[in-house]
């Protein structure tokens, strides 16, 4: 259930752009007269990079396979433009990253332990409770390097010898009013890429990645699928992975994903990410021929767009994906099982959040397996922040070293689980994350929360609870960012955004963020039979 799994490699730039076409059709992007039309979404927005600087280590038939796919005659809209920023000094720390996930071990490849005492390395098979010597060392360099860290050093409230226990949590709310505060003054900021966690529980946050920490995300994706028994290897004529998004508008774009583990002289796959929704092509049946044509190789997607995937298989889309890759929101049962019925691959279930990247996996109805071989460790705490013993149920609680730009102690995820350590290997059991919901319109059309979250954003609502009663009428509390008269113009302007999507009038309650609750509080909510998908 992590927050965009097909982005591995293929981090945003600060703008987004689009490609020149190569057809003369023109664009259906949404009508200049439609009232929620936003102008981040329109194509042709900025174009910051060439395609030299965002791709430095592609070769000249990587190049042509990321031309022919678009330059297909029927490609979507492609709205952005991105790449993956990879120098050549960059691969052999990707080999490392691998090599890493290959061990179980997240100390260096070599076997070297991070850690002053090597006896504290964490590796399968051996039982732990106590975080592991890296987590010390992330406590001590974060007090000396990170200005949060120093601040509450200076206050006297943590310090670099300090057990993780005793530094205080931190939430999403914290990066968003100051994720400056976060970043260590002693990196150089000069390959800072711009991500955005999407903001299904609140406002947008802009997050600084760097390039090798992005293309981790794409090596270990790669570890996950074959890990689960698929064979995926570059195959020419086919997209490597497509990311697959159903809603009204969307960033989409294709890429070329050079930090994609390969033999030698074998070509990078091309990537592309995808939106579902009809007014994304520009004529009817581009959309099938599209994805014909590219066959991806892997999906990776949400619960709801992969499913909306599988009707179109079952109306004769001829797709023939080696895995399936489902994030963002809860998967059920149900929901794997059609998957699986449909193409009969591995579904790999991933959990995580664009701010920590992944932190555990399944292919089963079991529990969320932690990922080995990464810098990340996993607490349970209680509401008031004490730790849960193992076995009792609490809120997830995040530390992760993978990110130099962005390296966190005890980030508050707001989902909620039991920790069962067997060994090396940390299971989160009843994992309860979040739940794919989507509402109703009176012409019984589906309108998925992303769609509404765009808008919402958009307006400066801070954070928002959007529910929907069974008999479909629409309240939403909202957390202004603005303060007093300006913040209650903004909230009525979201509800009226909100309800022009929905085609319902829609009841707007601004409140305090205390009515909304800490950490993750579930932000989207109906009792439309077929609403909480």
């Amino acid at each position: 259930m992590t927050t965009g799994p097909g982005t591995a490699g293929t981090p945003d730039e600060p703008r987004p752009g689009a490609l020149p076409a190569a057809r003369t059709d023109p664009p259906p992007a949404v009508a200049p007269d439609d009232g929620l039309a936003l102008g981040e979404y329109a194509p042709g927005g900025a174009v910051a990079l060439t395609d030299a600087e965002r791709w430095p280590t592609l070769d000249a038939a990587g190049r042509d396979a990321l031309d022919a796919v678009r330059r297909d005659p029927a490609a979507p809209v492609w709205v952005h433009v991105t790449g993956d920023r990879l120098r050549t000094d960059d691969l052999p720390l990707l080999d490392d990253v691998a090599a890493r996930l290959a061990s179980g071990s997240p100390d260096e490849p070599d076997g070297t332990a991070r850690s002053s005492d090597a006896a504290d390395r964490v590796t399968p098979g051996r039982p732990y409770t106590e975080p592991p010597g890296w987590v010390r060392d992330l406590v001590a360099r974060a007090h000396a390097v990170v200005p949060r860290y120093r601040r509450a050093r200076d206050r006297g409230e943590s310090g670099a010898a300090s057990p993780l226990a005793a530094v205080a949590p931190v939430t999403r709310d914290d990066l968003r009013r100051d994720v400056a505060s976060f970043v260590p003054v002693d990196v150089p900021l000069g390959r800072v890429l711009e991500g955005s966690s999407s903001g299904s529980t609140g406002a947008a946050i802009r997050i600084p990645l760097h390039p090798v920490a992005v293309a981790a995300d794409l090596v270990l994706l790669q570890h996950l699928v074959t890990g689960a028994g698929a064979a995926w290897a570059p195959e020419p004529g086919r997209l490597g992975l497509m990311n697959l998004v159903d809603q009204r508008q969307a960033f989409t774009y294709a890429s070329a994903m050079t930090g994609f583990r390969r033999g030698p002289g074998v070509s990078a796959p091309s990537m592309a990410r995808v939106n579902l929704d009809p007014g994304a092509w520009t004529r009817p049946g581009d959309r099938e021929a599209f994805l014909t044509a590219q066959d991806p190789q892997v999906v990776s997607s949400s619960p709801l767009p992969l499913l909306a995937l599988a009707r179109l298989a079952d109306a004769g889309l001829d797709l023939h994906p080696v895995a399936l890759v489902s994030g963002a929101a809860h998967l059920s049962d149900v929901a794997r099982s059609r998957l699986r019925a449909t193409w009969d691959v591995p579904v790999v279930d991933l959990y995580g959040l664009r701010e920590t990247g992944a932190v555990a996996s399944r292919v089963d109805g079991g529990p969320f397996v932690v990922v080995t071989g990464r810098r990340v460790w996993v607490e349970i705490l209680a509401d008031d922040g004490t730790p849960v013993i193992d076995g009792g149920r609490g809120e997830v609680v995040v530390t992760v070293d993978e990110n130099p730009y962005l390296p966190l102690l005890r980030y508050r995820t707001g989902d909620h689980a039991r920790i069962v350590r067997r060994g090396g290997r940390v299971e989160l059991h009843d994992l309860e994350g979040r739940s794919p919901v989507r509402y109703l319109r009176p012409d019984g059309a589906w309108v998925p929360s992303v769609d509404a979250a765009q808008h919402l954003q958009a307006n400066g609502m801070a954070a928002w609870q959007l529910h929907q009663d069974a008999d479909g009428s629409v309240v939403l509390d909202v957390v202004p960012d603005a303060p007093g008269a300006a913040g209650a113009s903004a909230a009525r302007e979201a509800g009226a955004a909100v309800g022009q999507l929905l085609g319902r009038s829609v009841t707007v309650h601004e409140v305090s963020p205390a009515r909304l609750g800490d950490g993750r509080a579930r932000r989207w909510s109906s009792d439309v039979p077929g609403g909480a998908a």
